[in-house]
């Protein structure tokens, strides 16, 4: 089977007036390259109501299942500020491919498993300290999640929930081929090159040392490790998984002014083969 995997759409910061919306392009490359499921791998606004109906509208017009995983966007409150960011992640589980709801099975052969993921501040330098990197804020510049996305604990024990959370479903389907989704990346590979005396400090909120570990570990099960967040379009092999970040992100990012064409290199096919003897 087929799956085209894509992440941090952004639909929110499009032009509403564009002649061809961020949704219409994805749904024309879908018709183009006729997967059997979809995946987005976070960030799709950031208002969770505005999510949840971009997804219904997608698996309305192509008639396919897509799987999603929150990204910090999703679950940020700037529209909802009365809303902590438990009571945005639970109404997002009422989406019902939703993979923090729990593993997606495929077929005998593959599993998809997924959840947001967060960060430890293992990518930051190590010249700053955990005190430091808790303020999520640096020479005037903060990290958003800390006013849009007020967790009930500090960001390196949210990290250790998801953790945990997927490295028992990873235990529970180990004899499966998996693709492992996070929306926060799992390997340095993806994060912000250095010497940058910015990204240096910000590359900590960008996900955890500790997912790559937890890919390391169970690499003979994990083909595929999906991630968004950085709107980069990279990829790496990781002992025996390949690991995947396929980001559209905000327009003034693109290389051309053109939607569908920007949509066309976003997306990426990924073949779930059955594995060879």
């Amino acid at each position: 089977m087929k799956i085209c995997v894509v992440s941090d759409l952004h639909i929110d910061t499009y032009p509403s007036s564009a002649p061809l919306s961020i949704i219409d392009a994805l749904c024309t490359v879908v018709q183009e390259r006729k997967p059997g499921l979809l995946l987005v791998a976070g960030d799709l606004s950031s208002d969770f109501r505005m999510s949840l109906a971009a997804l219904e509208e997608i698996e309305r017009r192509t008639g396919l299942p897509c799987l999603m995983v929150p990204g910090n966007h999703d679950l940020w409150n700037w529209h909802d500020p009365e809303l902590g960011t438990w009571d945005i992640y639970n109404r997002l589980l009422d989406y019902p491919h939703n993979l923090a709801r729990g593993p997606y099975r495929v077929n005998d052969e593959w599993v998809v498993i997924g959840d947001s993921g967060w960060y430890d501040f293992s990518f930051g330098d190590t010249r700053f300290t955990k005190e430091e990197f808790l303020r999520m804020e640096r020479g005037g510049r903060a990290w958003n999640d800390r006013e849009f996305a007020p967790w009930d604990r500090p960001a390196p024990e949210m990290h250790r929930y998801f953790l945990e959370k997927l490295e028992a479903q990873l235990e529970a389907h180990r004899g499966s081929s998996i693709l492992l989704v996070t929306h926060t990346v799992p390997h340095r590979h993806f994060t912000v090159p250095l010497p940058n005396d910015t990204w240096s400090y910000f590359n900590a909120f960008l996900g955890s040392e500790a997912y790559g570990s937890l890919i390391a570990r169970y690499t003979d099960s994990i083909r595929y490790a999906v991630c968004g967040h950085v709107h980069y379009r990279k990829r790496l092999t990781f002992h025996r998984t390949e690991l995947i970040c396929s980001c559209l992100g905000y327009a003034k990012e693109w290389r051309s002014a053109d939607v569908l064409e920007e949509m066309r290199v976003s997306v990426t096919d990924l073949e779930l083969h059955d594995p060879q003897p």
